[in-house]
């Protein structure tokens, strides 16, 4: 039997995915079944659960900020050419990447909505006070926790050079409400997007809305362009308010998708039980990344300031 889980404005109607998501937060139900028992339960607590239960719901502003993407045949994948060119357009030390994306295919993609960028620190704010959940503070994220996250994972930012991202008393540094919110884990921005009725997006999602429906190579066009996003090569070295680059827009208008922070995606890494998809690229990342096409292979439970996410919802 079929059942539409805690079903609402933009909640994913696909009963697997709501299991697989509600068991994380200790909220599943239906049918008498017993949540998976590979992850821990309600990892944030009963507050945050029962947040969870009654999604907010998007809000008017929010919507108006949703960039609407057709349904209908979309251009996905890559070509050797494309991956070769990707690779020049990296520069020394992109001999070797690339060589995993999906062969160049088309495919039907369903309507849907889009974040026009990244979700915010001021945004994340409201679930952080509405919700308890852990904000990416000097509380949680201390030297000793920061550096063991360092040796995990090979982050190269040493605790003196985070210190600018973290929070205070769940209060995100004032400079930085327009910037994207980083040092999130992927369980936490997925429960951002719930609790505001909506999702992360597929990796299938993410790259229709880069590739737009001509299935541009970037999100701007065919060829890489450094000035137009937040990337290495604007020597930034920061990421920078969203929506500041017009120029990197999408066909369909959507910004950042090039630059500022990679991006979760709710698509498992192939083969992988403990990493996601990821897309995008971000302030210090170089050419190649951010095409539609291209995507790295996250550990769930990774931090770092260069990861963000956006959310997506179905249609109105």
């Amino acid at each position: 039997m079929t059942r539409k889980l805690l079903a609402g404005p933009g909640w994913v109607k696909d009963t697997a995915l709501h299991v697989a998501f509600l068991s994380v937060f200790g909220v599943f139900s239906g049918c008498g079944a017993a949540p998976p028992p590979a992850r821990p339960l309600d990892p944030y607590g009963e507050r945050i659960g029962n947040c969870i239960v009654t999604p907010r719901g998007i809000s008017e502003s929010l919507q108006a900020r949703m960039v609407p993407i057709e349904g209908g045949a979309a251009v996905l994948g890559s070509t050797e050419a494309e991956r070769a060119q990707a690779r020049r357009d990296y520069g020394p030390g992109g001999d070797a990447l690339f060589r995993g994306e999906a062969k160049v295919r088309r495919a039907s993609v369903a309507p849907f909505r889009i974040d026009r960028t990244p979700v915010t620190n001021e945004a994340y704010r409201e679930l952080v006070e509405s919700c308890g959940t852990p904000a990416p503070s000097h509380e949680l994220l201390d030297e000793g926790t920061w550096e063991a996250l360092r040796k995990r994972f090979g982050i190269p930012f040493s605790y003196a050079q985070i210190q600018g991202f973290l929070w205070d008393d769940g209060v995100p540094p004032r400079a930085r409400n327009r910037h994207p919110v980083v040092l999130v884990t992927h369980d936490q921005a997925g429960l951002y997007c719930a609790w505001r009725g909506a999702r992360l997006p597929s990796g299938l999602e993410w790259e229709r809305a880069a590739r737009g429906r001509q299935g541009r190579i970037y999100p701007w066009g065919d060829a890489y362009d450094p000035f137009r996003v937040n990337t290495a090569q604007r020597n930034e070295g920061d990421t920078v308010p969203v929506g500041t680059l017009t120029q990197g827009a999408s066909a369909e208008g959507v910004l950042d998708l090039g630059g500022n922070v990679y991006e979760w995606t709710s698509t498992p890494w192939p083969g992988s039980n403990d990493k996601m998809v990821v897309k995008g690229n971000a302030w210090t990342g170089r050419g190649g990344y951010g095409r539609g096409a291209a995507r790295l292979a996250f550990a769930r439970d990774l931090r770092n300031v260069t990861l963000g996410f956006r959310c997506v919802a179905d249609p109105i």
